[in-house]
């Protein structure tokens, strides 16, 4: 796992191809509400080009801890962009979010480069 805010307001993080244990769970959900605890605007660009998927259990963490989050400080994140290895993962990503009718922006891209032009845009109000 790889963080890196060089590129502030966007925030990059890297998933490797190692399921992440109960200590580094904790570590990225703690990363990312610190996000917020900035009080300025901010996309997230999340590589998980490597990683391994994540279980139901903790994709379901993820999502409850996010819309509350989201809830908390409205307007912070501008959205997350999602690098994804596949067509059809990216297709999957892009169904299940418009299914849930997200909290915040968010899509799937296939290189870093797509995404943050994307994040740029919507940092700059340009989505």
């Amino acid at each position: 796992m790889q963080y890196d805010d060089g590129q502030w307001p966007i925030y990059r993080v890297t998933m490797g191809p190692i399921d992440l244990d109960d200590r580094e769970f904790a570590t990225f959900m703690a990363t990312l509400d610190g996000l917020f605890e900035r009080g300025q605007r901010f996309g997230v660009l999340l590589d998980v080009r490597q990683a391994p998927v994540l279980s139901a259990k903790r994709r379901q963490a993820v999502g409850e801890h996010a819309k509350a989050t989201f809830e908390r400080f409205p307007g912070r994140c501008v959205g997350i962009a999602v690098v994804l290895s596949s067509a059809l993962q990216r297709g999957v990503f892009t169904a299940i979010h418009w299914f849930l009718r997200g909290t915040h922006p968010s899509r799937s891209f296939a290189t870093v480069s797509e995404a943050q032009a994307w994040l740029a845009a919507e940092l700059r109000g340009n989505g």
